[in-house]
């Protein structure tokens, strides 16, 4: 069996054993069958679905969001649009505004500062949009859970609202439109972006006008940023707006395109190139100086705007990779003193709050413990916090709520303020509290399929090509073989951490490729068991059919 690492126990969810040399069309059928596709839906998940057979008023108050709307739109009233400074949250305020300025009325944006304001709706943004005369304010991915600031604003200033959003609600009636998909039962697990383009498909459709360009790809960057499900209308959307982006002549796309490097496409490109290339970019002006950058890209009126904007992008992005390099080296020392301690705390003062999530999650991945990120800002420190499943943060953290000036998350993943002056108390009590028993992360594989690397061919990366895009609960197909033929195994990389070579069958050699595989000393020319999937490359304008190996070790 594969291999166990320092800090990984490796387990293998068969779901598929032992199968035969299989043809390509029963792999498929394999495949749709461990993603919950039965034979009566595999028509519907294969065929490529239409835009227009999406129905917005699923939203029940979607007649009433568009009414108002509609007649703000007809009087050219200001129309505020409250977002959030991540991709999904500035990707769907970017169709707000396309939609409403392009059906001819007025959109004002207000998005929050990361490290003066923090997620969430806040009375000073409220504000700043009733300063700028908006009568009507529209949240994006945010606002569901703000009803006492909402109703309270209301109720003093002539102000309607309407919220579109995707966050579990503390309940379930309001007394504004909602548009939230958590309040309608099997509807798609739409992200913020993604009910932003529903609101926007309705008032398009309103106004018997065709859909804007761009604001599909928009919707798409946001599904994907945001790890939504790609199943339902979500896939739609997806697979629609991927194609958008490989083609669109909007300004936005075209620019972040560019500095993304794929100034050209050979095919549509997959969801990878959203989550590495684009959504990282957007979401790096938030992450270390004002979002409002991004939010200006994705709505440009002209290629030189939008090109400015992305060289300005890409110099920030260039800055925020020197900052978490200098930020990785600075913290060792931190890391060493604490390295026999249940959990970690990291001190990142003078770094830009945006940096310690990203920073946490790596050292979780590193260390397995659970890690606590801050910096001092004012007379607070602001935590972010990552963990694995040895330790579930949101219970262990709701029993010190008493310290919190304000705290949110999940088991995994956390974020908090409390005062300076309560830190060592804090700490002790963390530590006290804990009973954390430290054990391996679980790298879990749930390998579709094992079977007898004579069964791959050519053919198979188009032929799976067809349940794309992957994503959330569509995963790319992985598969797992032993005995399998290896040879001309080398490191690559400027850090030599990772490898490539070839891969024989009865039939062809296939290119391989493995990122991040410790201990290649110990492979040799011969057999060896695999983890892996397949992808495709496109080099000098070639495409390149390669096995990307995820684990490996000698049979």
């Amino acid at each position: 069996m594969i291999l166990e690492t320092d800090n990984y126990r490796i387990l293998i969810e068969k779901k598929n054993i032992n199968l035969p040399k299989i043809t390509n069309s029963e792999i498929l059928e394999n495949l749709l069958d461990n993603r919950n596709i039965k034979n009566e839906n595999n028509n519907d998940f294969l065929t490529d679905l239409d835009l227009d057979s999406i129905n917005p008023y699923e939203f029940s108050d979607m007649k009433d969001a568009v009414d108002t709307i509609s007649n703000f739109i007809k009087l050219k009233k200001n129309i505020g649009i409250y977002g959030d400074f991540d991709a999904d949250g500035l990707t769907g305020t970017a169709i707000l505004m396309e939609t409403i300025e392009y059906l001819g009325s007025t959109a004002k944006p207000f998005i929050p500062h990361r490290e003066n304001d923090g997620h969430g709706i806040s009375e000073k943004g409220i504000n700043t949009l009733i300063e700028l005369g908006c009568e009507l304010i529209i949240t994006v991915d945010t606002g569901t859970n703000s009803y006492a600031l909402i109703e309270e604003t209301i109720k003093e200033n002539k102000v309607d609202f309407i919220i579109t959003d995707h966050h579990i609600p503390e309940k379930e009636k309001f007394n504004y439109p909602i548009l939230n998909p958590v309040l309608n039962a099997g509807m798609t697990e739409y992200s913020g972006a993604g009910v932003a383009w529903i609101l926007s498909k309705a008032l398009f459709d309103y106004f018997d006008i065709p859909m804007k360009e761009g604001i599909t790809s928009l919707a798409t960057i946001g599904t994907v940023a945001d790890v939504a499900p790609l199943l339902k209308n979500n896939r739609t959307i997806v697979k629609k707006g991927l194609l958008e982006i490989s083609k669109t002549n909007n300004y936005a796309i075209k620019a972040l395109n560019n500095i993304s490097g794929k100034k050209f496409f050979y095919e549509t490109p997959e969801t990878e190139y959203i989550s590495f290339f684009m959504a990282p970019r957007i979401n790096t002006p938030g992450r270390i100086e004002d979002p409002y950058t991004s939010l200006k890209l994705l709505t440009a009126k002209n290629a030189k705007n939008a090109h400015n904007l992305s060289v300005k992008i890409e110099q920030m992005n260039n800055k925020r990779k020197s900052l978490s390099l200098e930020l990785w080296e600075n913290i060792q020392d931190q890391i060493d003193f604490q390295k026999n301690k249940p959990l970690i705390f990291i001190d990142c003062t003078n770094y830009p709050l945006g940096l310690l999530g990203p920073l946490a999650g790596r050292l979780v991945e590193n260390l397995s413990k659970p890690i606590f990120c801050f910096a001092k800002k004012e007379n607070v420190y602001k935590f972010s916090c990552r963990s694995n499943d040895s330790y579930d943060l949101f219970d262990s953290l709701s029993k010190l709520e008493n310290y919190f000036v304000n705290f949110g998350g999940h088991a995994l993943a956390a974020g908090f303020s409390i005062k300076c002056t309560d830190y060592e108390s804090f700490y002790q009590d963390m530590l006290e509290s804990s009973d954390l028993k430290l054990k391996k992360s679980k790298k879990n594989y749930e390998v579709d399929m094992e079977l007898d690397f004579d069964s791959f061919n050519y053919n198979l990366w188009d032929d799976i090509k067809i349940l794309s895009p992957f994503g959330e609960k569509n995963p790319d197909p992985v598969f797992y073989s032993t005995n399998v033929s290896i040879e001309k195994v080398k490191a690559i990389g400027a850090n030599k951490n990772h490898i490539s070579g070839k891969i024989l069958n009865s039939y062809n050699t296939f290119d391989f490729i493995g990122f991040n595989i410790p201990n290649i000393e110990s492979l040799s020319k011969g057999k060896a068991n695999l983890i892996f999937k397949l992808r495709t490359d496109f080099w000098n304008g070639k495409k390149q059919k390669k096995i990307q190996i995820l684990e490996i070790e000698n049979s």
